[in-house]
């Protein structure tokens, strides 16, 4: 794989994300941090990264570059608590 499409999957990687959050707890979140794992150990791409507007909010998580699909969402207890004030239960699934 060149360079281009590794750019090109963190990229669509990023925006899923992105949309994961405004789609499912109407928020607008920053990407500060990705990784792209070795194919080999897994089709992932590790992200980091905050609400915008408050750096506290944070979180992890890791898109599929395969599925196209979330994994691995983990989040601090402050954004755990501004998702809760929304009314909504981020561990509901």
């Amino acid at each position: 794989m060149d360079k281009t499409d590794n750019a090109s999957q963190v990229q669509e990687a990023k925006t899923i994300a992105i949309q994961y959050f405004k789609d499912e707890y109407g928020l607008d979140v920053e990407i500060t941090k990705q990784e792209k794992l070795a194919q080999y150990i897994s089709p992932k791409i590790m992200m980091k990264g905050h609400v915008t507007g408050h750096p506290d909010e944070t979180f992890n998580i890791s898109v599929d570059y395969e599925d196209k699909k979330t994994t691995d969402f983990v989040m601090s207890p402050e954004l755990e608590k501004a998702i809760r004030a929304k009314g909504i239960n981020p561990f509901a699934k």
